[in-house]
């Protein structure tokens, strides 16, 4: 459910699973009740939350209380080689 501010927040189970710890980004699908969808790139706020950005917030046609499946894939960040970088 989308709360204030364009926020969804993510269950705990989710977060513990998942490892989606505060400052973790991930790749969100976003469907609406109509089955509409939207993706875009989320950082894991405070609170397990992620903001809704405000062109797929209106796109979507949400306002807070909307209903929405949400899916989430964890991004992970790949470290350089010193053999890479050259």
């Amino acid at each position: 459910m989308v709360g204030s501010g364009r926020r969804v927040t993510i269950p705990r189970i989710y977060v513990s699973t998942y490892e989606l710890w505060e400052g973790s980004v991930v790749d969100v699908t976003l469907y609406n009740e109509s089955l509409k969808s939207s993706s875009f790139l989320a950082r894991i706020q405070q609170g397990f939350r992620i903001q809704i950005p405000r062109i797929e917030y209106e796109d979507l046609e949400l306002k807070p209380g909307s209903i929405v499946k949400v899916h989430l894939m964890k991004i992970e960040k790949r470290k350089e080689s010193a053999t890479s970088r050259k």
